[in-house]
């Protein structure tokens, strides 16, 4: 609720929204247990001081925060620290992206944040019309805060991530020629849902159709043959909740990933990064799809 590189431990960048929020359903299919875990996840992502955060780790929390109930008003001291930080991190079109997302959730505007317009930075990242960034995180990331900050994704920006569909998804780099991975697939489907593309158009219904035979051992992951992940399997998820389908299954395995702290492991073997696994979890466990947009659960 789920960065700009191919494995389940660099998408863990991907959340937020708020300051001109698209409203969204909340709780898409989300169980009572599901909820649960995330509510935990949260409070976990919450003991966390705003200054020992960097910047697109501090937007992740503050949407996780926001999209589980806290006001925005709660939220400032960690768009403070955001506002602070984002000048020397927006480097990327999906850093800004996320730096944008952060601020939207926390009821601040992304164009006067700490002196900077955000959004017009993300405007210059464009290589061309529509196309941001390098990477498949770089453009999914910046559909997602378009949506959340402007209500609208550009028709271009849709053009750009459809065209660069393989037959079966997307891989990082959106060459059409390279066959998928299951993180940009999934990121990708979420953001074309984010433009309006419908679930039944063929670049999404082929996506999600891949993804079902890419799982394995209840979950999902970047790399063939290792254990599911709770990055690889939330992402999945967030694509499922935004075609309006059951998540059940990848929450069921996300929720066993869950420690008694409430932070969630990478995977069984490997905690990994708590902080990433957790904050890429929030969204789908809360059942709040990013596509709509957001609000609390």
């Amino acid at each position: 609720m789920i960065r700009a590189m191919a494995t389940s431990t660099r998408i863990a960048a991907v959340l937020a929204a708020g300051a001109t929020l698209v409203v969204a359903p909340a709780c898409i299919g989300a169980s009572t247990a599901d909820r649960a875990a995330a509510g935990r996840a949260a409070e976990w992502l919450a003991a966390l001081q705003p200054g020992g955060l960097p910047a697109g780790q501090q937007a992740d929390v503050m949407v996780d925060m926001r999209i589980t109930g806290t006001s925005p008003k709660a939220l400032a001291p960690r768009l403070a620290a955001l506002a602070k930080a984002a000048p020397g991190y927006a480097t990327e079109a999906g850093r800004t992206a996320k730096v944008i997302l952060g601020a939207v959730a926390a009821g601040g505007d992304p164009r006067r944040l700490g002196g900077t317009d955000y959004l017009a930075k993300l405007a210059s990242q464009q290589s061309s019309p529509g196309r941001y960034g390098r990477t498949a995180f770089d453009q999914g990331l910046a559909m997602l805060a378009l949506r959340a900050a402007t209500g609208r994704v550009p028709a271009a920006a849709a053009r750009v991530l459809t065209g660069a569909a393989s037959p079966d998804g997307w891989n990082l780099g959106l060459d059409a020629a390279d066959g998928p991975d299951v993180d940009s697939t999934a990121l990708s489907v979420v953001a074309l849902r984010a433009a309006g593309t419908p679930c039944s158009a063929a670049p999404i219904s082929r996506a999600r159709a891949w993804l079902a035979t890419q799982r394995a051992d209840g979950g999902w992951t970047a790399y063939a043959g290792s254990q599911p992940s709770a990055n690889s399997t939330a992402l999945v998820a967030r694509a499922d909740i935004a075609c309006g389908a059951s998540a059940s299954g990848a929450l069921a395995l996300i929720r066993s990933l869950q420690q008694r702290s409430g932070a969630i492991a990478f995977t069984r073997a490997q905690p990994e990064s708590r902080l990433l696994a957790t904050s890429e979890s929030v969204p789908p466990l809360a059942g709040v799809s990013l596509a709509r947009g957001l609000r609390p659960g």
